[in-house]
């Protein structure tokens, strides 16, 4: 089995294999060094926001795309986790799918409310749209409904859930939890969570 592993925030991101899935131990690591996400509109040109550390960890810091989205607009928001350090890049977020039983991604932010994240006020509204073979959300297919009003900051969070002495960490509560308690109450760890400025425009 493999397993990510964030290292410090708005840094590389590595991914270890590991040989059992209550964590035992690990081999040659790989990288994330750049996450995508993708809001495409039903009518209308996608917008794509893009972190990405293209010289790898200790080099020069991170570049981070602003989220440009219109009000009164859904947007079907996919995301997208890759090491582009290799020639071609590597997808990781094959690797995050064929374990969706033990990742999920969250999205929280001054600019979210949804699912984890308590803002009834802010200008996103986000719901998941993929499941894993339990029933439980992923999260690198979404849908993002944008209210007028103020932006914020988008939170994006892979988190790494796997089971501890064969009891699953990941359950149907675990984006509740992180609503009401933050990701000090959720199992597991994060694997990689960076922040996206988020502008709203007038349609």
């Amino acid at each position: 089995m493999t397993k990510l592993a964030f290292t410090l925030p708005l840094a590389l991101a590595t991914l270890a294999a590991a040989c059992s899935d209550d964590g035992g131990t690990t081999n040659a690591e790989e990288v994330i060094n750049t996450i995508t996400v993708t809001f495409t509109p039903a009518a209308g040109a996608p917008r794509v926001a893009v972190w990405n550390d293209a010289d790898g960890d200790g080099g020069a810091a991170p570049t981070i795309d602003s989220i440009g989205l219109l009000a009164g607009t859904t947007y079907a928001t996919t995301v997208r986790f890759q090491n582009t350090l290799e020639a071609p890049p590597e997808e990781i977020t094959d690797e995050v799918s064929d374990e969706g039983d033990q990742h999920q991604v969250f999205f929280t932010g001054t600019a979210v409310n949804g699912p984890a994240s308590n803002q009834p006020t802010a200008a996103l509204t986000h719901t998941y749209g993929d499941v894993d073979v339990g029933g439980l959300p992923i999260g690198l297919t979404n849908t993002i409904v944008v209210a007028s009003g103020a932006g914020g900051d988008l939170v994006l969070t892979l988190r790494h859930l796997p089971p501890v002495n064969g009891t699953p960490v990941k359950t149907a509560a675990a984006a509740m939890t992180v609503r009401d308690s933050g990701f000090t109450a959720l199992g597991g760890e994060n694997d990689a969570q960076v922040t996206f400025p988020v502008a709203i425009a007038a349609p």
